[in-house]
């Protein structure tokens, strides 16, 4: 969700206010392959209209710059990569989830150890969205 730091100051859309996925999970519900414009992404991730496409526009070109969103200049519409698709199709099916969260703390280290193994040998927008995954998470609140 949007965030506005006081009324004073504009929206923001840092890594540390939404999700890569949250944004990308909404692209795939609302495009149907199309594309969506700054603005109106805004919108669906609760931005003031006025205020809203600035701060995601920003937020959409870092994406790019990682390989999760591609820009259609001549259409000046967003969609997601290939690979952003791929993420947003993969969602863990109940029983995968299941045993992760079954999963003893301590055996959790180890998990933690092949989740950096695919970071440091897998594909780069992967390895991109592990970080910044991992940074959302363990910010300070």
């Amino acid at each position: 969700m949007a965030r506005r730091r006081n009324e004073k100051q504009q929206y923001h859309a840092t890594l540390y206010d939404l999700r890569d996925t949250d944004i990308m999970f909404k692209i795939a519900e609302n495009t149907n392959g199309k594309g969506i414009s700054s603005g109106a992404l805004a919108e669906l991730m609760g931005f003031d209209s006025e205020d809203g496409a600035q701060p995601m526009g920003m937020r959409l070109v870092w994406m790019k710059r990682y390989g999760m969103v591609a820009y259609d200049d001549k259409e000046k519409l967003w969609n997601l990569t290939r690979g952003g698709q791929r993420v947003s199709d993969a969602h863990l099916l109940a029983p995968e989830l299941k045993v992760v969260e079954k999963m003893p703390d301590e055996k959790m280290v180890e998990m933690m150890a092949l989740v950096t193994s695919r970071f440091q040998r897998g594909e780069t927008m992967l390895a991109h969205m592990l970080r910044r995954e991992f940074a959302y998470g363990t910010q300070k609140r």
